[in-house]
């Protein structure tokens, strides 16, 4: 397969994405309309987005499984013109310079080549986002509104536009979010220093930036010792003992290679973590959740 062939490979697979996409925002509409209940939209948007995740790790692994490695852009060494030295000998001409065309470099190839490994950068970005962060794509896989859960009733959705990467994003923060920061955006900026200090040499992952502003909030919440602790103990306890026994019940499911239900428990124990602010187990769990849906897919 040449690189003109994997390029249109992923472009047939983004095609798909940008449908699921609107299937979603389709599911999404229904929902706010009545005309599915909250149980059936959470189990067809659940398909999309396994099927969405799926298509992701197909192009993101596609420089593994086809051998493709970016080629350095082509380069033009100089072409010296040998001449004979001036005469000076009265009467006798000097020599006439030839003048030697210098083919210009084909680079389209290598455009093409750089093309696939900015997709594959994205897709890559875009698949480790959904894992770690509940994420809405708008449009693309590089336009994403990610939702992050501040405390167990304040949650927030900050807009990022990653389609330069692996240039600094771009990042849409709701007002309610400036509020905290006395409205001002500079002094919102100023403590994400992922995203100040952001080098498109060696850049940051997309889901960093994300846990840095999330952390950056839960801290700014932290100085309400009120809005922490908007749940009572009791229901924070009775969640660790759900935790548990989620826990215990996936091992058994793993066990039983019953992949599937596997994946049922795994989002329940992400979204029972992220209420009690376990990140530890959310992020464990979610890393889980991965190896379970590459599983199911190879029974």
């Amino acid at each position: 397969m040449n690189e003109q062939q994997l390029l249109d490979q992923i472009n047939e697979l983004k095609i798909r994405v940008k449908e699921i996409v609107l299937e979603i925002q389709g599911l999404k509409g229904q929902l706010e309309q009545s005309s599915i209940t909250l149980d059936e939209f959470k189990s067809q948007k659940s398909i999309l987005e396994d099927e969405l995740r799926g298509i992701l790790e197909q192009i993101a692994d596609i420089k593994e499984k086809t051998g493709f490695k970016l080629q350095p852009r082509a380069k033009v060494e100089p072409i010296h013109v040998k001449t004979e030295p001036t005469l000076e000998k009265v009467g006798v001409p000097e020599p006439t310079l030839i003048k030697v065309e210098i083919p210009e470099p084909v680079i389209e190839k290598i455009e093409t080549a750089e093309l696939i490994d900015r997709e594959i950068q994205i897709a890559g970005e875009a698949k480790d986002l959904m894992y770690y962060f509940q994420t809405e794509f708008i449009d693309s896989i590089s336009q994403v509104l990610v939702y992050l859960s501040i405390t167990l009733d304040d949650h927030f959705v900050i807009g990022i536009d990653f389609n330069d990467y692996p240039e600094r994003p771009k990042l849409k923060v709701p007002p309610e979010v400036l509020e905290l920061f006395s409205n001002s955006e500079k002094g919102f900026y100023s403590d994400i220093s992922t995203y100040t200090n952001w080098d498109s040499e060696q850049p940051s992952r997309i889901y960093e930036l994300a846990t840095e502003i999330e952390t950056v909030l839960i801290n700014v919440f932290s100085a309400d010792i009120d809005s922490l602790l908007k749940k009572s103990v009791e229901y924070v306890d009775v969640a660790k003992d759900k935790l548990k026994k989620l826990i215990k019940d996936v091992k058994i499911a793993a066990i039983n290679k019953n992949y599937e239900k596997a994946i049922e428990i795994c989002y329940v124990i992400i979204d029972t973590a992220y209420e009690v602010q376990d990140y530890d187990t959310a992020k464990v769990y979610t890393s889980k959740l991965n190896e379970f849906i590459k599983k199911s897919r190879s029974v």
